[in-house]
């Protein structure tokens, strides 16, 4: 695994990165985490990954729903968002989404019990500058990582 920062400067660089990473992860299943706090972004990167995966339906937060499924043109997105719930993921029937080969993106990852913590391919954190300038710290695989480092450049700091 290794570490990267980036900065996100506004909108339009949130969606190019986050098709960016569409385009690595449309040929296999990932898990991605997502932490961050409140209004981080972490929806609206899901909504832009969502877009290069050429999914149709409107993303929206699954805050109340917890899981909401999304057919994209190779893969079903399963974005989860685990704010209510927290760590009682127990006995809910997520594994079989979260070890399938589809991808996964689980917001507040960070209430995940230790013994899912693992599983992940990509674990962004995303924190807040300002309204639209956000710091993205990146952990993730060797080969994610220089991928994000090829053809994100512009974003690492």
């Amino acid at each position: 695994m290794q570490q990267l920062q980036l900065k996100i400067s506004n909108l339009m660089d949130m969606e190019k990165f986050a098709h960016t990473l569409a385009k690595y992860f449309n040929d296999e299943g990932a898990v991605i985490f997502l932490d961050g706090d409140l209004g981080a972004g972490k929806t609206t990167f899901t909504q832009y990954f969502a877009e290069g995966l050429g999914v149709k339906d409107v993303v929206t937060s699954p805050t109340f729903n917890i899981f909401k499924r999304y057919k994209g043109k190779k893969h079903y997105l399963n974005h989860f968002d685990l704010y209510r719930i927290q760590s009682n993921v127990y006995n809910q029937g997520f594994e079989e989404y979260w070890y399938s080969d589809d991808i996964t993106i689980i917001e507040w990852a960070n209430y995940l019990p230790n013994e899912f913590r693992s599983m992940f391919s990509l674990q962004l954190s995303l924190d807040s500058v300002s309204e639209d300038v956000k710091i993205i710290n990146v952990l993730g695989k060797n080969s994610i990582i220089s991928y994000i480092k090829e053809y994100g450049h512009e974003f690492v700091r």
